[in-house]
C-alpha cells in the first residue's frame, strides 16, 4: 500500500500567489490552510449542482413571492450542502 506525506506542491501564477499571501496574512492562517480549505470545499460541493435545485424551484412556484422564493432557494442549497 503507498503512503502520502501530505505534501503536495502546487505551481499557481505569481498573481494567485500573491492574493493567497495576502489573505493568508490578512486572515491569521496559512497559504496550506486557506489551499485545504479550497480542496475540502471543492470536495463537500463535488456533485452539487446549484442551478439545477434553483431550476427545479422555479418551474414549481413560479407565482411564489420573490422573496419567499429566494428563502427557499437558500434552504434547498443548506440542505444539499448537509447531504454531501
Amino acid at each position: 500500500m503507498r503512503t502520502f506525506s501530505g505534501k503536495i506542491l502546487l505551481r499557481v501564477p505569481p498573481e494567485i500567489h500573491k492574493e493567497l499571501a495576502r489573505e493568508a496574512f490578512e486572515s491569521g492562517r496559512s497559504i496550506s490552510q486557506l489551499c485545504t480549505e479550497a480542496i475540502l470545499a471543492r470536495k463537500a460541493l463535488k456533485d452539487f449542482d446549484p442551478w439545477k435545485s434553483i431550476e427545479k424551484l422555479w418551474g414549481k412556484n413560479r407565482e411564489t413571492d420573490p422573496a419567499k422564493l429566494t428563502a427557499e432557494i437558500r434552504a434547498s442549497i443548506r440542505e444539499a450542502r448537509r447531504a454531501h
